[in-house]
């Protein structure tokens, strides 16, 4: 395995646990006496006070004066906190199912995007791969039933629905926007994702208790949700210090596990990986969840959403050996064609032509690998 294999399998490994440790907040958050918007909060500027105490270590700050700051690193920062800060928000107007579905179209936005604006080519193996995983999504998280589909589309849900959707498009244009300046360094980069992300999230907050209603948390016990004699979840008037110790320490675990540790990866997998490569391996996520479910909760998993587990690893493998497969055979190809006289066409100066008069099959098979890869190199370091 050459050097651009290997980056490419590092950047599948650190996407897989940043989606494994996402996967988690749920099992912490059932024991947290806080609305969902404020651990979101705290999953962001926990990573904030974390990488910061860091940089105070290792010089860091200096790398983050040192760094041209742009458009598109503001962008990601505002989308990653929207996207976890939303989606906690719409589970409070709409079904479970709504929300988590809504949210995970996000990768597919980010794929349409990045195929459009950076030129991201994505093959027909790597379409069979995202549609198997976001067929086993909608398996786990009870889409798609033995029943049908349940997806409810009833109009008391409609304002939870667009929240949802809401989310869903924020996740997308954070991994798009995590596509642009790879120049910069990761650790400054996701500096400023937690600060952005804090900040927009203090925003939702606010709009949240003055617009919609005033914050509160669901009453639970041992992580169960109550319910009323009418059915309906109990909740209660929430504020920090209505917070006992035991939430305030599952809030901070989670903070660091859930969101610095998940985020700060995530941010390093955005260099490493094209849209549709994240996209193939982020819906790692619900199968954590569910399994966590299992095992802290005695949630057992129907049939439908073992089928979605199997499809969404099924899946995710398949992208990691095709991607890495492909990154090895066009580094080995470029090697070859270095070999072969470059002929400039109308791209200009470095760049081959890779369909000139005449040209030997195997040398044309060259060329056109080295044009590929001066492609993919142009659609990973766009101009702003």
């Amino acid at each position: 395995m050459n050097q651009q294999a290997k980056y490419k399998l590092i950047g599948f490994i650190m996407m897989f646990c940043s989606s494994s440790l996402m996967g988690g907040i749920g099992a912490f958050a059932r024991f947290i006496d806080a609305p969902g918007d404020f651990i979101s909060f705290w999953r962001n500027f926990a990573g904030l006070i974390a990488l910061s105490i860091i940089f105070l270590f290792i010089g860091g700050f200096k790398k983050l004066k040192m760094t041209r700051f742009s458009g598109t690193m503001l962008l990601s920062g505002i989308f990653l906190g929207l996207l976890s800060g939303l989606y906690c928000l719409s589970t409070q107007y709409t079904t479970l199912a709504n929300a988590s579905f809504l949210i995970y179209t996000g990768p597919i936005y980010s794929t349409i995007l990045a195929a459009i604006f950076l030129k991201e080519k994505i093959n027909f193996k790597g379409i069979c791969c995202i549609i198997a995983v976001v067929i086993g999504m909608l398996f786990i998280v009870g889409i798609i039933t033995p029943e049908g589909l349940t997806l409810d589309l009833d109009p008391k849900y409609s304002f939870g629905n667009a929240i949802a959707f809401a989310s869903g498009v924020a996740y997308g244009l954070y991994l798009f926007f995590s596509r642009y300046r790879e120049d910069c360094d990761s650790n400054v980069r996701s500096w400023w994702n937690f600060l952005f992300g804090s900040l927009s999230i203090v925003v939702l907050l606010i709009w949240h208790h003055f617009f919609l209603q005033p914050l509160a948390y669901t009453e639970k016990i041992n992580g169960v949700t109550q319910f009323d004699a009418d059915g309906q979840i109990i909740t209660h008037a929430w504020n920090m210090f209505t917070m006992n110790g035991s939430s305030w320490a599952v809030l901070i675990a989670a903070a660091l596990i859930t969101g610095f540790g998940a985020f700060y990866l995530l941010t390093f997998a955005t260099k490493r990986l094209k849209a549709g490569e994240l996209a193939a391996i982020s819906y790692q996520e619900t199968i954590m969840a569910s399994l966590l479910g299992l095992i802290m909760f005695g949630e057992v998993m129907t049939t439908f959403q073992l089928i979605g587990g199997a499809l969404i690893i099924i899946g995710g493998v398949a992208q990691i050996f095709f991607s890495t497969k492909a990154a090895n055979e066009n580094a080995d190809n470029v090697e070859a064609g270095a070999a072969v006289p470059a002929q400039v066409g109308a791209g200009g100066a470095g760049f081959i032509d890779p369909t000139p008069d005449g040209m030997d099959p195997k040398l044309e098979a060259m060329a056109e690998a080295a044009q590929e890869a001066a492609d993919d190199y142009d659609s990973k370091h766009p101009k702003e």
